[in-house]
């Protein structure tokens, strides 16, 4: 799991909505999200299976989080 994000982490991420650049990282981190699920499923090794679906839960928050920056700025205020 990720820390809870500070101000100025969502507002980095805020800043960043919109920039074509990180969009493309934010392609790349859901492309390579849904490899790390596909994989852990089609594994026999539970030690590597576990470590995907931890990678694919970290990758996931992050994308979320990115996500819903703005949101949770509003929120704050």
């Amino acid at each position: 799991m990720l820390q809870k994000p500070s101000i100025q982490v969502l507002n980095a991420l805020a800043s960043l909505k919109g920039n074509n650049q990180f969009e493309t990282i934010l392609e790349w981190m859901e492309a390579s999200q849904q490899d790390l699920y596909r994989d852990s499923v089609s594994t026999k090794d539970e030690v590597l299976c576990r470590w995907q679906q931890g990678a694919a839960q970290a990758v996931s928050e992050f994308l979320e989080k990115s996500k819903d920056a703005e949101e949770v700025i509003r929120k704050l205020r």
